[in-house]
Protein backbone atom coordinates (compact mmCIF):
# COMPACT_ATOMS: atom_id res chain seq x y z
CA UNK A 1 0.00 0.00 0.00
CA UNK A 2 1.03 3.42 -0.61
CA UNK A 3 0.98 6.10 2.26
CA UNK A 4 -0.10 9.92 1.84
CA UNK A 5 0.32 12.63 4.70
CA UNK A 6 -1.57 15.69 5.47
CA UNK A 7 1.43 17.29 3.78
CA UNK A 8 0.98 15.78 0.38
CA UNK A 9 -2.43 17.50 0.09
CA UNK A 10 -4.98 14.83 -0.86
CA UNK A 11 -6.81 14.58 2.01
CA UNK A 12 -8.46 17.49 4.22
CA UNK A 13 -10.04 17.84 7.42
CA UNK A 14 -13.51 19.25 7.18
CA UNK A 15 -14.97 20.83 10.62
CA UNK A 16 -12.28 22.00 11.57
CA UNK A 17 -10.72 25.34 12.06
CA UNK A 18 -7.04 24.57 11.56
CA UNK A 19 -4.15 21.81 11.87
CA UNK A 20 -1.48 21.18 13.67
CA UNK A 21 1.78 19.01 11.69
CA UNK A 22 4.53 18.19 13.87
CA UNK A 23 6.03 15.22 15.73
CA UNK A 24 5.01 12.82 13.14
CA UNK A 25 1.54 13.43 12.98
CA UNK A 26 -1.56 15.74 12.65
CA UNK A 27 -4.41 16.78 14.48
CA UNK A 28 -6.97 18.60 13.16
CA UNK A 29 -8.34 21.81 16.17
CA UNK A 30 -11.73 23.70 16.32
CA UNK A 31 -9.31 27.12 17.33
CA UNK A 32 -6.91 29.02 15.93
CA UNK A 33 -3.85 26.80 16.13
CA UNK A 34 -1.35 29.66 15.54
CA UNK A 35 -2.24 31.45 18.83
CA UNK A 36 -3.42 28.53 21.09
CA UNK A 37 -2.92 30.80 24.12
CA UNK A 38 -5.55 32.77 23.30
CA UNK A 39 -7.49 30.20 24.23
CA UNK A 40 -7.19 29.13 27.76
CA UNK A 41 -8.56 25.81 28.83
CA UNK A 42 -9.88 25.28 25.30
CA UNK A 43 -6.18 24.23 23.83
CA UNK A 44 -5.78 21.59 26.94
CA UNK A 45 -8.47 19.38 25.97
CA UNK A 46 -12.08 20.13 24.30
CA UNK A 47 -10.86 22.48 21.49
CA UNK A 48 -8.98 19.51 20.37
CA UNK A 49 -11.39 16.89 20.39
CA UNK A 50 -12.70 16.41 16.82
CA UNK A 51 -16.87 16.39 17.32
CA UNK A 52 -18.17 17.12 14.05
CA UNK A 53 -14.63 17.16 12.31
CA UNK A 54 -14.12 14.92 9.14
CA UNK A 55 -11.34 13.02 7.19
CA UNK A 56 -12.65 13.78 3.67
CA UNK A 57 -10.70 12.41 0.08
CA UNK A 58 -11.82 10.98 -3.28
CA UNK A 59 -10.34 7.93 -4.40
CA UNK A 60 -10.84 4.58 -6.30
CA UNK A 61 -8.61 2.01 -3.67
CA UNK A 62 -10.66 -1.08 -2.34
CA UNK A 63 -8.90 -1.04 0.99
CA UNK A 64 -8.25 2.25 3.23
CA UNK A 65 -6.18 2.65 6.48
CA UNK A 66 -5.71 4.74 8.82
CA UNK A 67 -2.47 4.87 10.77
CA UNK A 68 -2.85 7.03 14.23
CA UNK A 69 -1.04 7.59 17.10
CA UNK A 70 -3.35 5.86 19.83
CA UNK A 71 -2.52 7.10 23.38
CA UNK A 72 -5.87 6.88 24.56
CA UNK A 73 -9.04 4.00 25.77
CA UNK A 74 -10.01 4.44 21.95
CA UNK A 75 -11.16 5.56 19.27
CA UNK A 76 -14.04 5.57 16.88
CA UNK A 77 -14.60 5.99 13.48
CA UNK A 78 -17.63 6.56 10.88
CA UNK A 79 -17.27 5.85 7.19
CA UNK A 80 -19.27 7.18 4.91
CA UNK A 81 -19.45 6.21 0.70
CA UNK A 82 -21.17 8.83 -1.21
CA UNK A 83 -22.72 10.53 1.60
CA UNK A 84 -24.19 7.20 2.55
CA UNK A 85 -23.26 5.45 5.99
CA UNK A 86 -20.91 2.53 5.11
CA UNK A 87 -18.94 1.07 8.67
CA UNK A 88 -17.89 2.20 11.67
CA UNK A 89 -14.65 1.44 13.84
CA UNK A 90 -13.81 1.23 17.45
CA UNK A 91 -10.10 0.94 17.42
CA UNK A 92 -8.92 -0.02 21.06
CA UNK A 93 -5.73 1.28 22.79
CA UNK A 94 -3.35 -1.73 22.12
CA UNK A 95 -4.17 -0.59 18.06
CA UNK A 96 -2.51 2.02 15.80
CA UNK A 97 -4.74 1.53 12.90
CA UNK A 98 -8.11 1.60 11.25
CA UNK A 99 -8.63 -0.50 8.69
CA UNK A 100 -11.81 -0.67 5.73
CA UNK A 101 -11.21 -3.48 3.87
CA UNK A 102 -13.31 -4.25 0.64
CA UNK A 103 -14.96 -1.11 -0.40
CA UNK A 104 -16.45 -0.62 -3.69
CA UNK A 105 -15.07 -0.59 -6.79
CA UNK A 106 -14.49 2.80 -8.44
CA UNK A 107 -14.54 6.54 -7.56
CA UNK A 108 -15.80 7.37 -4.65
CA UNK A 109 -16.22 10.39 -2.33
CA UNK A 110 -14.93 9.61 1.56
CA UNK A 111 -15.79 11.04 4.85
CA UNK A 112 -14.56 9.46 7.36
CA UNK A 113 -16.53 10.91 11.30
CA UNK A 114 -13.61 11.28 14.06
CA UNK A 115 -14.42 10.54 17.40
CA UNK A 116 -16.45 13.50 19.36
CA UNK A 117 -14.35 12.12 22.69
CA UNK A 118 -10.99 12.66 21.23
CA UNK A 119 -7.76 13.98 19.89
CA UNK A 120 -6.98 12.81 16.76
CA UNK A 121 -3.59 12.06 15.95
CA UNK A 122 -2.98 11.23 12.12
CA UNK A 123 0.07 9.83 10.59
CA UNK A 124 -0.67 8.44 7.47
CA UNK A 125 -3.67 7.27 5.05
CA UNK A 126 -2.58 4.62 3.29
CA UNK A 127 -4.45 2.84 -0.37
CA UNK A 128 -3.79 0.41 -2.84
CA UNK A 129 -0.81 0.25 -4.78
CA UNK A 130 -2.18 2.05 -8.01
CA UNK A 131 -4.55 3.85 -6.79
CA UNK A 132 -6.35 7.39 -7.13
CA UNK A 133 -6.46 9.69 -4.15
CA UNK A 134 -7.20 13.43 -4.21
CA UNK A 135 -9.50 16.00 -2.60
CA UNK A 136 -12.79 15.65 -2.93
CA UNK A 137 -14.91 19.03 -4.22
CA UNK A 138 -17.66 20.41 -1.49
CA UNK A 139 -20.14 22.22 -2.97
CA UNK A 140 -22.51 22.46 0.25
CA UNK A 141 -23.56 25.63 2.03
CA UNK A 142 -21.85 25.98 5.26
CA UNK A 143 -23.01 26.20 8.71
CA UNK A 144 -21.25 27.17 12.10
CA UNK A 145 -22.54 26.22 15.55
CA UNK A 146 -21.02 27.62 18.66
CA UNK A 147 -22.79 25.73 21.40
CA UNK A 148 -21.71 23.83 24.82
CA UNK A 149 -21.32 20.26 25.63
CA UNK A 150 -25.10 19.67 24.64
CA UNK A 151 -23.64 20.51 21.39
CA UNK A 152 -20.32 18.52 21.94
CA UNK A 153 -22.53 15.90 22.61
CA UNK A 154 -19.81 13.46 24.20
CA UNK A 155 -22.79 11.01 24.98
CA UNK A 156 -24.05 9.95 21.42
CA UNK A 157 -23.09 6.47 19.78
CA UNK A 158 -20.36 7.44 17.50
CA UNK A 159 -19.46 10.16 16.06
CA UNK A 160 -21.77 10.56 12.91
CA UNK A 161 -24.56 10.25 15.74
CA UNK A 162 -23.68 13.59 16.95
CA UNK A 163 -27.29 15.61 16.68
CA UNK A 164 -25.60 18.41 14.70
CA UNK A 165 -24.11 15.71 12.65
CA UNK A 166 -27.46 14.52 12.04
CA UNK A 167 -29.03 17.81 11.16
CA UNK A 168 -26.00 18.40 8.65
CA UNK A 169 -26.65 15.66 6.97
CA UNK A 170 -30.37 15.65 6.63
CA UNK A 171 -29.76 19.10 5.81
CA UNK A 172 -26.95 18.56 2.93
CA UNK A 173 -24.71 21.00 5.16
CA UNK A 174 -20.93 21.45 5.72
CA UNK A 175 -20.58 21.63 9.55
CA UNK A 176 -18.21 23.04 11.88
CA UNK A 177 -19.40 22.06 15.13
CA UNK A 178 -17.75 24.55 17.67
CA UNK A 179 -19.58 22.64 20.54
CA UNK A 180 -17.27 22.65 23.11
CA UNK A 181 -17.39 20.59 26.85
CA UNK A 182 -18.08 22.91 30.08
CA UNK A 183 -16.73 25.96 27.85
CA UNK A 184 -18.99 27.44 26.05
CA UNK A 185 -18.28 31.13 27.89
CA UNK A 186 -19.02 33.86 24.88
CA UNK A 187 -15.41 34.31 24.51
CA UNK A 188 -14.51 37.17 22.11
CA UNK A 189 -11.78 35.41 20.49
CA UNK A 190 -14.50 32.66 19.72
CA UNK A 191 -16.33 35.37 17.91
CA UNK A 192 -13.32 36.25 16.01
CA UNK A 193 -13.20 32.14 15.07
CA UNK A 194 -17.04 32.65 13.51
CA UNK A 195 -16.25 35.92 12.05
CA UNK A 196 -13.69 34.70 9.90
CA UNK A 197 -14.68 31.17 8.96
CA UNK A 198 -16.82 30.41 5.86
CA UNK A 199 -20.47 30.63 6.65
CA UNK A 200 -24.30 30.72 5.14
CA UNK A 201 -25.71 29.96 8.56
CA UNK A 202 -24.35 30.55 12.16
CA UNK A 203 -26.19 28.91 15.30
CA UNK A 204 -24.79 30.04 18.59
CA UNK A 205 -26.47 27.96 21.76
CA UNK A 206 -25.54 29.68 24.83
CA UNK A 207 -25.90 30.10 28.67
CA UNK A 208 -25.90 26.80 30.44
CA UNK A 209 -22.25 27.30 30.94
CA UNK A 210 -22.55 30.36 32.44
CA UNK A 211 -25.48 30.08 34.85
CA UNK A 212 -23.82 29.60 37.76
CA UNK A 213 -21.43 32.51 37.83
CA UNK A 214 -18.79 32.75 34.68
CA UNK A 215 -20.58 35.80 34.09
CA UNK A 216 -23.18 37.65 35.74
CA UNK A 217 -26.50 40.24 34.90
CA UNK A 218 -23.87 42.90 34.67
CA UNK A 219 -21.81 41.01 31.78
CA UNK A 220 -24.10 38.27 30.45
CA UNK A 221 -25.94 40.29 28.05
CA UNK A 222 -22.70 43.18 27.18
CA UNK A 223 -20.70 39.42 25.92
CA UNK A 224 -23.34 38.75 23.77
CA UNK A 225 -23.61 42.23 22.13
CA UNK A 226 -19.96 41.66 21.88
CA UNK A 227 -19.40 38.26 20.36
CA UNK A 228 -22.14 38.76 18.22
CA UNK A 229 -20.84 42.30 17.18
CA UNK A 230 -17.39 40.87 16.18
CA UNK A 231 -19.50 38.25 13.71
CA UNK A 232 -21.06 40.74 12.23
CA UNK A 233 -17.76 42.89 11.09
CA UNK A 234 -17.32 40.34 8.21
CA UNK A 235 -20.52 39.16 8.04
CA UNK A 236 -23.36 41.49 8.24
CA UNK A 237 -25.79 39.78 6.39
CA UNK A 238 -25.43 35.81 7.24
CA UNK A 239 -28.26 34.69 9.44
CA UNK A 240 -27.42 34.30 12.96
CA UNK A 241 -29.65 32.29 15.26
CA UNK A 242 -29.38 32.64 19.19
CA UNK A 243 -30.83 29.46 20.87
CA UNK A 244 -30.98 29.84 24.98
CA UNK A 245 -30.68 26.56 27.37
CA UNK A 246 -32.30 23.65 26.83
CA UNK A 247 -34.52 21.99 30.04
CA UNK A 248 -32.00 21.57 32.97
CA UNK A 249 -34.25 20.54 36.20
CA UNK A 250 -31.44 21.86 38.85
CA UNK A 251 -31.66 25.53 36.80
CA UNK A 252 -34.93 26.34 35.89
CA UNK A 253 -36.72 28.58 38.96
CA UNK A 254 -33.29 27.93 41.59
CA UNK A 255 -30.77 31.09 40.39
CA UNK A 256 -27.10 29.92 39.74
CA UNK A 257 -23.99 32.33 40.42
CA UNK A 258 -24.87 34.57 37.87
CA UNK A 259 -27.84 35.73 39.35
CA UNK A 260 -30.24 34.23 36.71
CA UNK A 261 -32.74 30.94 36.73
CA UNK A 262 -32.54 29.61 33.07
CA UNK A 263 -35.97 31.12 32.84
CA UNK A 264 -34.52 34.46 33.48
CA UNK A 265 -31.69 33.86 31.21
CA UNK A 266 -33.98 33.17 28.20
CA UNK A 267 -35.70 35.93 28.55
CA UNK A 268 -32.20 38.00 28.71
CA UNK A 269 -31.32 36.44 25.34
CA UNK A 270 -34.41 37.28 23.63
CA UNK A 271 -34.22 40.88 25.22
CA UNK A 272 -30.43 40.75 23.01
CA UNK A 273 -31.85 39.94 19.76
CA UNK A 274 -34.88 41.96 20.31
CA UNK A 275 -31.87 45.03 20.55
CA UNK A 276 -30.40 44.07 17.94
CA UNK A 277 -33.24 44.09 16.16
CA UNK A 278 -33.93 47.51 17.24
CA UNK A 279 -30.50 48.90 15.99
CA UNK A 280 -31.35 47.45 12.29
CA UNK A 281 -30.17 43.54 12.21
CA UNK A 282 -32.96 42.18 10.31
CA UNK A 283 -30.73 38.45 9.86
CA UNK A 284 -31.07 38.11 13.61
CA UNK A 285 -33.22 35.41 15.30
CA UNK A 286 -34.00 33.52 18.84
CA UNK A 287 -35.23 30.34 19.34
CA UNK A 288 -35.99 29.07 22.98
CA UNK A 289 -34.18 26.08 24.14
CA UNK A 290 -37.20 24.30 25.20
CA UNK A 291 -38.74 23.69 22.30
CA UNK A 292 -35.40 22.29 21.01
CA UNK A 293 -35.50 20.00 24.63
CA UNK A 294 -37.95 20.26 27.15
CA UNK A 295 -39.39 18.61 30.25
CA UNK A 296 -41.27 15.82 28.01
CA UNK A 297 -37.73 14.64 26.94
CA UNK A 298 -36.34 14.30 30.82
CA UNK A 299 -36.02 10.25 30.13
CA UNK A 300 -33.35 11.14 27.45
CA UNK A 301 -31.42 12.83 29.97
CA UNK A 302 -29.68 10.41 32.20
CA UNK A 303 -28.09 13.02 34.22
CA UNK A 304 -30.51 16.09 33.89
CA UNK A 305 -28.29 18.06 31.64
CA UNK A 306 -27.17 16.27 28.17
CA UNK A 307 -29.22 14.10 25.65
CA UNK A 308 -28.37 10.84 25.73
CA UNK A 309 -27.63 8.55 22.49
CA UNK A 310 -31.57 8.59 21.69
CA UNK A 311 -32.06 12.02 22.99
CA UNK A 312 -29.30 13.32 20.00
CA UNK A 313 -32.33 12.36 17.10
CA UNK A 314 -34.57 14.53 19.11
CA UNK A 315 -32.42 17.24 19.55
CA UNK A 316 -32.16 17.12 15.65
CA UNK A 317 -35.52 16.65 14.63
CA UNK A 318 -36.65 20.06 16.93
CA UNK A 319 -33.55 22.06 15.93
CA UNK A 320 -34.41 21.09 12.15
CA UNK A 321 -37.97 22.16 12.66
CA UNK A 322 -37.53 25.20 15.16
CA UNK A 323 -34.45 26.36 13.93
CA UNK A 324 -33.61 25.63 10.31
CA UNK A 325 -37.54 25.35 9.06
CA UNK A 326 -38.37 28.80 10.85
CA UNK A 327 -35.17 31.19 9.79
CA UNK A 328 -32.92 29.78 7.81
CA UNK A 329 -34.18 27.49 4.95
Amino acid sequence: MKAYYYDDGVFTFEGAVSVINCNGYATPIRIDGKHMDYYPVLNEKSGKMASGIRITFTTDSKDIVLKIVNDEDDFMMDLFIDDEYYEGKCISRDEDAAEFRNLPEGLKHIEIWLDQRRELKLREILIDDGSKINKSLIDKKRWVHYGSSISHSIEAKSPSTIWTSIVARRMNLHLTNLGFYSECKCEPMMGFIIRDLPADYITLKIGINLVDGDLNRRTFKPNIFGLVNIIREEKPFIPIVLCSPIYTPLYEDIRGGSGYNLKEMREAILECVEIFKKYGDKNIYYTDGLKLFGSEYRSNMPDDLHPDAAGQYIMADNFIKEVFGKYLI
